[in-house]
């Protein structure tokens, strides 16, 4: 009996610590698997840690809305209440927010992000018209969007085309998952200055076009205020103003004048009209209605000056991100147009807007790398990159690379030397698809930036 009641009580404790075990391991918050870091090495796997690509920081209050605009362009716009804890309660204290934007392959490399999309089965590779990572805490806590309020992220691109999808990067699997489409915006630098709010239209300097209104038969007194102005035709070519039996006068919301001449006599009517600026004499009479004009629209103008200001800043930003993409090579960017991609943050991490690619197809190249000096190395990371397509292929045995495009291709030796080849080198291999001599080019300067790099592939 004794030996029984062990048995009993032994496959009760057994049954409790597995139901203990099972709710333990049930027991989740929202997204519970995923880790929040601001380097997600499970995920991405910098192959240069000291060169990973730098987040921006930022400290916010959650309770109000937020626009945040980060060093590079890109708005991040925060509606208030975005920010759920691991109970999915609201957050009222400061979060601290984790930023970075991706423009360029080279960017991806130091990342280590991956870059692969099972389609259908065929592995391809992203093609990237804009990727971000923002991460969100609060007291050293993870945080998790609340999706009734989703962020938003306006990001400068190279292109507007319709193909492109976003992308989660599931960070429990490290798989890129569709989350359908952003959207686009294009615009131009002069258009974008033509919807400043209006202004009315500055006091002229009389011309000889311009000329005086005068009530000669006292019927029309409303006219009297404009005694000591004239009127200065936009286009004296469409005028036909004339002496009336009656003039108006219309203030238009561009500050233009409309002068209306009427002659109304002997069952005659016929109607002139005019648009004109408001003109004074040069002298005392110009000064004076140029300090009342100034005085009038101060607030409006400095409104309007400062506007235009923050436009021009956006697309002198907008011009140094085409002028890194012109230097590398990557796109043909006219700087006409800017293209504002935004990315709907549904979870925290990254986000890609994407286009899946097939690896480049016409040449096959199995490597036995060397040396200048045809000494035999092993090369890390070995990646590739072509003009035109804003993509990373990484590469572990064969490379497929596209004779006719121009190429770049790099890997790290053992001492994390950058091993190089560039298109010139291309050019000097044979079509055949067999192992043949591959003969990089090592760097010896150190690598201590981004831009060190950058000046070395590109």
């Amino acid at each position: 009996m004794k030996k029984r009641t062990k048995i009993i009580l032994q496959a009760i404790a057994m049954i409790l610590l597995f139901l203990s075990i099972y709710t333990c391991s049930n027991k989740q918050s929202p997204e519970s698997d995923i880790t929040i870091a601001e380097n997600n090495s499970y995920i991405t796997s910098p192959p240069l840690p000291h060169l990973d690509i730098a987040y921006q920081k930022f400290s916010i209050d959650p309770a109000i809305p937020n626009t945040l605009r980060s060093s590079s362009g890109a708005v991040l716009n925060i509606p208030a209440n975005a920010f759920l804890d691991v109970n999915g309660d609201l957050v009222n204290t400061h979060v601290e927010l984790a930023f970075r934007e991706f423009y360029h392959p080279l960017e991806f490399y130091l990342a280590g992000v991956p870059m692969t999309y099972n389609d259908n089965g065929e592995e391809k590779v992203f093609e990237s018209a804009g990727m971000v990572e923002l991460n969100a805490s609060a007291d050293g806590h993870e945080l998790f969007v609340n999706p009734a309020q989703i962020i938003s992220v306006d990001l400068i691109s190279w292109s507007k085309s319709p193909e492109f999808n976003l992308y989660d990067l599931d960070q429990a699997t490290g798989l890129w998952v569709d989350q359908g489409k952003d959207s686009i915006s294009v615009s131009e630098k002069a258009a974008e200055l033509e919807q400043l709010p209006p202004i009315p239209a500055m006091p002229k300097v009389a011309t000889p076009y311009s000329f005086k209104i005068k009530d000669d038969t006292n019927n029309f007194p409303e006219i009297d205020i404009y005694e000591r102005v004239l009127f200065d035709p936009v286009n004296p070519s469409k005028c036909g103003v004339s002496n009336a039996t009656e003039m108006r006068i219309n203030l238009l919301d561009s500050g233009i004048f409309e002068v209306i001449s009427i002659i109304d006599a002997f069952g005659k009517y016929q109607e002139s009209r005019c648009l004109c600026y408001l003109a004074f004499e040069q002298g005392e009479d110009y000064d004076s209605a140029l300090e009342i004009y100034q005085a009038k629209y101060a607030s409006l103008l400095s409104e309007r000056e400062a506007l235009a200001d923050d436009i021009n800043l956006q697309w002198d930003e907008y011009q140094d991100i085409l002028d890194q993409h012109r230097k590398a090579q990557i796109k043909s960017l006219s700087g006409k147009e800017k293209i504002i991609r935004t990315l709907s943050m549904n979870k925290f991490g990254f986000v890609n807007c994407d286009y899946p690619l097939s690896y480049p197809q016409g040449g096959l190249l199995t490597p036995y790398f060397v040396d200048e000096e045809q000494n035999p190395i092993t090369l890390n990371e070995v990646v590739l990159v072509e003009q035109n397509t804003n993509a990373l292929f990484r590469y572990t045995s064969t490379i497929k690379y596209n004779p006719d495009n121009e190429n770049v291709m790099w890997g790290l030796t053992p001492d994390n030397k950058l091993a190089y080849f560039k298109k010139e080198d291309f050019d000097l291999l044979s079509k055949s698809s067999k192992k043949q001599t591959v003969t990089m080019h090592i760097s010896e300067k150190e690598l201590l930036s981004y831009e060190d790099i950058m000046k070395v592939l590109f």
